[in-house]
Order: structure tokens, then sequence, then C-alpha cells
């Protein structure tokens, strides 16, 4: 029996792709982490892009969200025991009006079957004024629909990608967090987000989980695991960081994302992004020399 979630709540998730907002954070745990943001951001400005790829092999707090029991037991009563983490990713929306996403799905630069769960859990207010993430619900089982990619400069993703063919958005729901929330859904399923005009910024951090078992991408890459035991061995391990911004753990960082930039931009025209490890790397394939955005 589900721990955190009624069996009612991962039949809406399995059938629908996303589940409203769940209390995973307490109000204290809230300040500690917002607080341990704003540390990261004004002493060590350099490498606050980075935060938004894998933040848990850089920052030890975050790798403390992605082994937060209540957390765990959350994907748990929908995948299973056994759980890795793909990414931690930071999404900090400044309130100019103008950064956004636009409609994506994140299956469209990576075949991670036979699931993925994102979460977007909330660390200040996040209301439709924040610019908060939009699902359309059910469109997980569409399939992958074909995606451009842009150089947009006011686009939050790391290829300003969108979908390009037509579909019904008239089902959108809008998935507004108080600050320790977090909202779930299927990385098939339609997502994006409208600009901030809230006066604050929009902080959210997406906690990608996935099940042990998940097949493997072209590229070989890397997981961390965070519950039960890995006897698939699909992906190569993680160590979560220890030392802010250490050295080790911006080696491991650069090693592991770069592994991931391999596939993400694996077909696209544009520079790998800063996040991605732009810039930084002399093995890095023909786009990944231009100047990182």
């Amino acid at each position: 029996m589900p721990e955190v979630i009624s069996s009612e709540q991962v039949k809406f998730f399995d059938e629908q792709g996303y589940l409203p907002p769940v209390q995973v954070l307490a109000p204290e745990e809230v300040a500690k982490y917002a607080a341990s943001l704003a540390q990261c951001r004004s002493d060590f400005p350099e490498h606050a892009k980075k935060l938004k790829t894998k933040a848990h092999l850089l920052c030890p707090w975050i790798d403390e969200i992605a082994r937060h029991s209540r957390i765990l037991d959350l994907y748990a009563d929908i995948l299973g025991d056994d759980i890795l983490c793909y990414s931690m990713a930071m999404r900090i929306k400044p309130s100019d009006g103008k950064v956004q996403a636009g409609w994506h799905q994140d299956t469209a630069y990576g075949g991670i079957e036979p699931i993925m769960i994102i979460g977007a859990l909330a660390l200040s207010e996040c209301t439709v004024k924040h610019g908060c993430l939009q699902v359309i619900p059910g469109s997980h089982k569409l399939g992958t629909l074909p995606h451009v990619e842009s150089d947009d400069p006011t686009s939050i993703l790391a290829r300003g990608q969108f979908i390009s063919a037509e579909f019904d958005k008239s089902s959108a729901v809008d998935l507004v967090l108080k600050p320790g929330e977090i909202g779930l859904f299927n990385a098939a399923t339609i997502h994006g987000s409208g600009v901030n005009t809230s006066g604050e910024d929009r902080v959210i951090l997406l906690v990608e989980l996935m099940p042990t078992c998940v097949k493997q991408r072209k590229h070989r890459e890397s997981a961390m695991l965070v519950r039960g035991t890995d006897t698939h061995g699909n992906y190569d391990a993680e160590t979560g960081a220890r030392t802010l911004f250490g050295e080790a753990e911006l080696a491991h960082w650069s090693d592991k994302v770069f592994s991931r930039a391999k596939n993400v931009f694996a077909d696209s025209k544009l520079p790998v992004s800063e996040s991605y490890g732009g810039g930084t790397r002399t093995d890095a394939p023909a786009a990944a020399t231009a100047a990182a955005k």
C-alpha cells in the first residue's frame, strides 16, 4: 500500500500524467534550504548556472534533499523502492516579465524508458503570477511530439525548445505551489510555464527520479542511487556533494554533466550551455566549441 498518497492518487498519476501538490518539507526546512541557496548565489556567483543541472553533485544541501525520506516515500508510492536520482535542477525565474518555458516534453531529448518522474519542489511561492508550471493532463499518452530548438534568450530551457505540432491546450492545469510543496509529472507529460510578474523570484527545484530498471540512452550517462539497490547497472554511479563547490565536486560534476550533454545536444546547432559544461571541455561535441550561452 502507498505510504504518502492514496491508491486513488497513484491511479490518477498513471492516467493523467501529473499529481497535484503534496507537502513534503516543513516550514523550517524550506527556510534552511532557501538560506543555503541564498548563500550559494552570494558566495559563488561564478557557479550559479551550474545549479541548473545535477546540482546534487555540487551542493551537500541539495544532495540532502535528494535523499529526503518523505520525498523518497512519495516517489516510491509510484516507482517502487529502487530509485535513482537523475538530476536535481534549480529553476529560478526572475520577476522580469520575460523568462518563460515553451510547451515541451523532456522525453524529446532523452529516451528514458519506462518512466522518469519530475517533481517541482517549491522553495518560494509559486502562483500563476510567479510563472508556475502548467501541465496538459493525459498528454504523456500521446508519445513524444516533434520539437524544434531556438536561441530565444527568454527561454529557461537548455535548447529553447518547444513543440512544433498542434495539440489541445484547453485542458492545461496550473501547478500552483506553496513553499514546501511538490507537484509531480511524468517526463513525457507536456508542460511549460509563463512569465513571472510577481515582484519576487520564483524558486523551484526540479527533483528528477526514476526506477533503477530504466533503459540507457545512446550515450551512457550517470545517476545516483538514493533508495534500494541497483541490479541493472544501466547508469554509471554518482557521488553526492560533500563540500560546497569543492574541487573534487566540480570535477565530478563536469565529468557527469558532459556525458549528459552528449545526449541533450546530440543533434543541436546551438552551443552547449554553461549549465551543461559548455566551453569547459576540449573533447566536447562540435557545437560545444562555440561560446557557451
